[in-house]
């Protein structure tokens, strides 16, 4: 069933009485959600300075959390609270989060429409953590793939293992440079997004990806959220 996200976004209007712009990306993973409660977190700017606010009152640990996050949010404010509900849900009760998912909503920019993505198998490392550095810790987990990691950065400008990319040619330039240098070796792709990036291209980017995964390339289920002052002078960013 196709939910109208204008009629959605009423609901929660009415709800909350505040509004959630919702990130937007170009493909629809899921588009139907049952048995569900919201979460939200707002945007907000109190004396210049920009804030999130959470509100979970209405959840129900034996649901689907659908997170509502609203896409002006800087990860740095975003991914903290989002970790905090991941643990909270964790700790509270370990047989149903193995029933019960985590889901991100989101706009389909080209149907116009409501739709989730799931994070349930995400976690998150914050805030002076790269996912070279990661690799290079753990090589006995990694002899087996061939790495890449895709470096989101503040200014809005993207690389693939320090090579520069637009954002229009990203998921093409991926399909060639794997199909280049993937040396008969399954595929391992990580994320890497400075905490000043927001939450709609952290998410319009993660929904992307998921275009490239098959039984050969994956897209790694720990993403890195990093602050750049913070990073080790590891040559890697």
């Amino acid at each position: 069933m196709r939910i109208s996200f204008l009629v959605i976004l009423a609901f929660a209007m009415m709800g909350c009485k505040k509004d959630v712009q919702l990130a937007k990306a170009s493909r629809t993973i899921d588009s139907t959600m049952v048995d569900h409660t919201p979460v939200y977190l707002f945007f907000e700017v109190k004396d210049k300075d920009t804030m999130v606010q959470v509100n979970r009152n209405n959840t129900i640990s034996t649901t689907n959390w659908v997170f509502n996050v609203d896409k002006r949010l800087p990860l740095r404010l975003a991914i903290p609270q989002i970790i905090k509900l991941q643990n909270k849900r964790k700790n509270d009760d370990v047989h149903t989060e193995d029933i019960a998912g985590n889901y991100y909503s989101y706009t389909d920019s080209i149907q116009r429409s409501l739709a989730f993505i799931s994070f349930k198998s995400i976690s998150y490392t914050y805030d002076s953590y790269f996912s070279s550095i990661y690799v290079k810790e753990n090589p006995e987990y990694h002899m087996h793939f061939q790495t890449y990691y895709i470096n989101f950065k503040q200014d809005k400008s993207i690389t693939v293992d320090g090579n520069e990319v637009s954002q229009s040619e990203l998921l093409a330039f991926l399909k060639d440079y794997i199909a280049f240098s993937g040396e008969g070796k399954r595929n391992l792709i990580y994320l890497n997004f400075d905490e000043e990036v927001s939450f709609d291209t952290y998410l319009s980017n993660v929904v992307l990806l998921t275009e490239l995964e098959n039984e050969t390339t994956q897209i790694a289920t720990t993403h890195f959220i990093y602050n750049k002052k913070k990073l080790p002078d590891c040559n890697c960013y």
